[in-house]
């Protein structure tokens, strides 16, 4: 495995792992807000 292959490997994969954290985040953050209106 070169390092070409390996930053490919990088490129492709980080797009990916990016849209999951987002996800995750807003997914997070949404049952936050949501908790947060639940105790008022």
């Amino acid at each position: 495995m070169g390092p070409k292959r390996l930053l490919t490997l990088a490129k492709l994969r980080m797009p990916v792992s990016e849209s999951v954290a987002v996800r995750l985040w807003g997914i997070s953050s949404m049952v936050e807000r949501e908790t947060a209106q639940n105790t008022d």
